[in-house]
């Protein structure tokens, strides 16, 4: 299992947003995740481990920002599209 750290990308499996990749900005007995759009840094989407999918991808620069309480919801609506956009060139 991947290590579960703020910063690191994941994917829900279970819900009406199935399919979304999100970010994971905390985490304690259920994960915090943002995407910057609908569920912003402000209101994190609270979500349970067992309905999502960690993926082996994580944003240093967006970490260390995350870490500092310096990061806005632009820089993780950046970092998604980057991903997905890397995601279909390894495709």
């Amino acid at each position: 299992m991947t290590e579960i750290i703020k910063g690191t990308f994941c994917e829900s499996v279970a819900g009406h947003d199935a399919g979304s990749i999100y970010v994971i900005i905390g985490k304690s007995d259920a994960l915090y995740v943002c995407d910057g759009k609908l569920k912003t840094i402000e209101s994190p989407k609270r979500k349970n481990r067992r309905h999502v999918r960690i993926l082996n991808y994580r944003d240093e620069m967006l970490q260390n920002k995350i870490e500092q309480n310096r990061v806005n919801n632009e820089d993780i609506k950046y970092s998604i599209k980057n991903y997905l956009i890397h995601i279909r060139n390894v495709d």
